[in-house]
């Protein structure tokens, strides 16, 4: 599945998230809280993630085969692909394999999973970057160790986690603090992106403070390529020439 990513000034798409949705014929469509983790307790997460990595290739290929315009995907990246892959290899192999530019591919690694991070992470993390790669920081401030994470990794990205948005505007603490984030992200050199947009009210507000990028029910909920493909086609969403 696909969710899109807009640009805060226009609107315009930008770029988009794959995400996993299982479509089990007994129990209908599952949404990754009912088996993201038993695969990672497995050690099978791996196989869901390089999976994703292929279909995106693939599905980039097709549209630049088709004479339409592409834009960067980002792919969520589990720690233990880290431990069980060479990513940065994996990543050459399958954009390699369908002609893809890595500038069309994001790096997701989320917060949570580098509080206590070892030196091969580390070193895999700097190996993407020194490679070209955009790296992410997901969920930004859903866990204890944000601050530490930014002075000790470079990100390209901050995707400031949707909870921040929760009851917007009647909590009077949100709009300060994510002030503050996006402003302490521009003055590291980060970019910024917020999830979880469902108003037309907080649009304008992040808008206002310079969250460069949006993503949340308000543009578009995950949906199938087909569904999302269509979209593009019929203009509800109008593809952006800036990629970024």
């Amino acid at each position: 599945f696909y969710q899109p990513v807009v640009w805060s000034a226009d609107g315009s798409l930008c770029g988009a998230e794959a995400l996993a949705r299982w479509d089990d014929p007994d129990f209908g469509l599952l949404s990754p809280v009912s088996f993201i983790s038993i695969l990672e307790e497995y050690h099978l997460i791996h196989k869901l993630d390089m999976a994703v990595l292929e279909t995106v290739c693939r599905d980039l290929r097709d549209a630049l085969d088709n004479g339409r315009r592409i834009f960067p995907i980002s792919i969520n990246f589990s720690r233990l692909d880290f431990e069980l892959l060479d990513v940065a290899s994996e990543l050459e192999s399958c954009l390699s394999k369908y002609s893809i530019d890595k500038k069309y591919i994001h790096v997701e690694v989320t917060e949570s999973m580098l509080g206590d991070a070892n030196a091969n992470l580390t070193a895999a993390l700097n190996k993407l970057r020194e490679n070209g790669y955009a790296l992410w920081l997901d969920d930004f401030g859903s866990g204890y160790s944000g601050l530490n994470v930014l002075k000790d990794y470079s990100f390209d990205m901050m995707k400031i986690d949707m909870n921040f948005l929760a009851e917007f505007p009647l909590n009077k603490k949100s709009e300060p603090i994510l002030k503050s984030i996006v402003d302490l992200a521009g003055k590291i050199g980060m970019n910024t992106l917020s999830e979880g947009v469902e108003s037309k009210e907080a649009y304008d507000f992040l808008r206002s403070i310079g969250c460069q990028r949006l993503q949340g029910y308000l543009f578009g909920k995950p949906m199938q390529r087909s569904d999302f493909l269509k979209k593009i086609l019929d203009g509800t969403y109008v593809v952006s020439e800036k990629i970024g």
